[in-house]
């Protein structure tokens, strides 16, 4: 048998070969799936009692596991399961556990706004036992209703949960420019059951729309930076795929995404494009300085009161750029983040680690914000706590707080890892603990100040949320002591 440490390294692995490896556009389901279930039991866990998180722990263990080894569809019963146990859901009928087994997909995703009609498929995400499918379904309702940005019901339908055996069109009539939501709902008892939530979005002339972006995007004039003209260069097929109704991994906000590209193709200077659609809502950056590139997700405070300090958060294994604004707490660390008036960022990483490095991206952040380079803080979770890790090791001088959760690596040598003040944390039950306890003894072996904390009932994934207020307690004091 492998030990821990070496098991974790072997998942990590093969986690990256999924998100690496060429998919077939319909295999992004999964991965949104799974990603929506992970939120919805991350937004349970935060209110339930600690009997309830512990009775979690062994589902969502196995359901890492089943993650890490290409088992998806067993992975989101697990997820479901470890709903269910931080909720009243064990009390629910065989109907409802069925309906919660339910993947959910549309058509189209981005479409012109003279669209009139919507393709909502339904099929099993995963098995149900015989008895629970064979639950009449003529008891419970079903309810579809799309609503914008501010809340608002633009369309509405109601029915049986019985016509939930494939593929439903609904005459919905056009719908608004904007980014939307679809919410599906079982409703018996009196008792809604939200089902699914997804995103769809509507674009007046799309198609034309499209087209003028990628006739910009071959004749850039010289001086266009090159952040600009690979933010273009990654949104394009990306708003092609979401056209084309190709399922991603999250909600994309198309509408809002397509008229930010717009701008930065007009000219946009990435002084004026940048931080005004940062400070609104989340943006998707292709950070480049000429020679290397890095696709991030980023979100800063609408008003920032003097240079922002950054914080950067590095996913784990398996994950993206939206893995700590869509789940890690259900954006909690965004939103702490943001909250402080920090500028947070999220950059992809890959099999061979960040295609710019920690300096190279405050470099180009510092084109488009003002930055506090005093104040720098990474976050990270499995293999980016890895990440935080080589980074300290690479520019331990423009860290001024360093924070690895569920993982470590070779701690950095010499004078980098005192120049540094670690947390270092992990789950009782996380697999990646012995890693993390062995970064920290070796972190402390270098003569580096470190914190480091274990958490009862606590495994891999949730040992990020479960840390979050100590975690921003942390850089909290890290950055007074930079003032």
């Amino acid at each position: 048998m492998p030990t821990p440490v070496r098991s974790c390294r072997w998942r990590c692995s093969v986690a990256l070969l999924v998100v690496l490896l060429p998919r077939p556009a319909s295999a992004e389901t999964p991965r949104a799936e799974l990603g929506k279930r992970l939120r919805r039991f991350e937004i349970a866990w935060q209110e339930a009692d600690a009997s309830d998180r512990a009775a979690a722990v062994a589902p969502m263990t196995a359901a890492v596991r089943s993650f890490f080894t290409l088992q998806l569809a067993t992975a989101g019963e697990q997820l479901d399961t470890a709903w269910m146990a931080v909720t009243d859901g064990t009390a629910m009928d065989a109907q409802a556990r069925a309906a919660i087994a339910t993947a959910v997909t549309i058509t189209p995703l981005l479409a012109d706004a003279t669209t009139e009609t919507l393709s909502v498929a339904f099929e099993p995400f995963y098995d149900v036992p015989e008895e629970v499918a064979a639950a009449q379904p003529d008891a419970a309702g079903l309810r579809l209703f799309i609503v914008d940005g501010a809340g608002q019901t633009l369309a509405e339908r109601t029915g049986d949960w019985g016509e939930t055996t494939g593929t439903l069109v609904w005459q919905t009539g056009p719908l608004p420019e904007g980014d939307h939501t679809l919410v599906v709902e079982h409703l018996a008892q009196e008792k809604a059951i939200k089902v699914a939530r997804i995103g769809l979005s509507r674009v007046e002339r799309l198609r034309e729309r499209l087209d003028a972006l990628e006739t910009a995007s071959r004749a850039w004039p010289e001086e266009t930076p090159p952040t600009t003209r690979a933010t273009v260069a990654t949104l394009l097929p990306l708003l092609e795929s979401l056209a084309a109704s190709r399922g991603q991994e999250t909600d994309y906000p198309a509408a809002r995404m397509l008229r930010f590209a717009e701008s930065l193709a007009a000219g946009g200077t990435p002084t004026e494009t940048i931080p005004k659609a940062a400070g609104s809502d989340d943006v998707w950056l292709t950070l480049s300085d000429g020679r290397g590139a890095v696709p991030v997700r980023i979100r800063a405070p609408a008003e920032a009161a003097g240079p922002m300090p950054v914080l950067f958060l590095c996913h784990g294994a398996g994950g993206s750029e939206n893995m700590f604004f869509d789940t890690c707490g259900a954006g909690r660390a965004v939103r702490l983040g943001v909250e402080r008036g920090w500028l947070v960022v999220a950059p992809r990483q890959g099999l061979f680690g960040l295609p710019l490095d920690v300096a190279a991206m405050l470099d180009v952040l510092g084109q488009s914000f003002a930055i506090d380079r005093t104040r720098v803080f990474l976050v990270g979770h499995s293999m980016g706590a890895g990440q935080v890790a080589k980074q300290v090791g690479l520019h331990p001088g423009k860290i001024a707080a360093a924070v690895a959760l569920g993982g470590g690596a070779a701690a950095p040598g010499g004078e980098a890892a005192k120049q540094v003040p670690w947390m270092v944390g992990a789950g009782a039950a996380d697999f990646g603990r012995p890693g993390a306890a062995a970064l920290a003894k070796r972190l402390e072996a270098a003569g580096a100040a470190v914190d480091y904390r274990e958490y009862p009932d606590v495994e891999h994934m949730v040992i990020v949320q479960a840390a979050l207020d100590d975690v921003f307690r942390f850089l909290d004091q890290a950055g007074e002591a930079k003032r």
